[in-house]
């Protein structure tokens, strides 16, 4: 569930500010007002006095938006298919993204069971792998290899 944007719009006299983003970034942005405000009254004492101004704070999609949805299970080898399936799967992925992607819909198993499931998912045909160098192993459904 994705949050609506914290805003908060001040106006005094003239001059109205509009703040927009993650509230801990409004408030942070909140902090640095002073410096704000000089910079863009410096910016506009060449022309004429603005109006409004509008800043927005850049807002970043939360850690678990990464990641594709996938149904329950209790099964570690049915959470990597079903990962390694869907679209963010089309690009090889580590063990250490798989298992954020798991704990992400809420499913956790050890590394070393992860570890042990991807070997022998390798070994029935069901993945690739291969080593590489910067990121260790890499996994790929094996089907998406004949496409």
């Amino acid at each position: 569930m994705v949050n609506p944007p914290f805003k908060i719009k001040v106006r005094i006299g003239e001059i109205e500010l509009e703040l927009a983003g993650e509230k801990s970034e409004v408030y942070s942005t909140l902090d640095d007002l002073e410096e704000i405000v000089n910079k863009v009254t410096l910016a506009f004492n060449a022309g004429p006095r603005p109006r409004s101004v509008r800043i927005e704070a850049p807002t970043q999609e939360p850690e678990s938006l990464k990641y594709p949805k996938i149904g329950r299970t209790n099964q570690c080898g049915e959470a990597v298919i079903a990962l390694l399936s869907s679209d963010w799967g089309k690009t090889p992925r580590a063990i250490g993204e798989l298992r954020e992607a798991m704990e992400a819909n809420a499913i956790f198993f050890p590394k070393t069971t992860l570890s042990g499931v991807l070997v022998w998912l390798v070994k029935k045909g069901q993945l690739r792998r291969w080593k590489d160098k910067k990121r260790g192993y890499l996994y790929v459904t094996n089907e998406q290899e004949t496409e």
